[in-house]
């Protein structure tokens, strides 16, 4: 398999998927004002419709690494692998951790759309959200995000 290509990245969040952008809003609606939410605010029975398509990814600071916590079953199957426990540098390398590392640092969401060539399959299109989560509302220790596919240029 192939390394992934680092997708476009953007922070204008011009999200095209409802669930997404459902996803997104629900995000919007946790946080407190100038804080983040927490993954405790998060219920999984409000948003069950999207929860094939959600991942959560955990902070290691001592290794300024990401770990995969749960992977939604839609991703993995349309990824054809579950990802879950495994490192964003293993699994994406430099250009995941770096995305994961804008997000941490600068406490706000990213979208990241583009082909899913790293498959051999440049015919279907991936958009991602990923969205910090602070238990202290400032320090992002977690992320909560969504991944939808469709057939590229679609």
């Amino acid at each position: 398999m192939k390394d992934p290509k680092p997708g476009i990245w953007d922070t204008d969040m011009k999200l095209e998927s409802r669930l997404l952008q459902r996803l997104h809003a629900l995000w919007r609606e946790k946080c407190r004002g100038q804080l983040l939410p927490a993954r405790a605010d998060f219920d999984p029975l409000e948003m069950r419709d999207c929860l094939g398509s959600v991942f959560l990814v955990e902070a290691l600071p001592d290794d300024d690494d990401f770990r995969y916590t749960l992977v939604g079953s839609d991703i993995t199957r349309a990824v054809r692998r579950d990802s879950t426990g495994k490192l964003i540098g293993e699994v994406f390398g430099a250009a995941g951790l770096a995305l994961y590392r804008k997000v941490r640092d600068e406490c706000r969401p990213i979208r990241v759309h583009g082909p899913v060539d790293w498959l051999g399959r440049d015919y279907i299109a991936y958009e991602t959200v990923v969205l910090p989560l602070a238990d202290d509302g400032k320090q992002v220790n977690r992320f909560i995000g969504g991944m939808v596919f469709r057939m590229a240029g679609g």
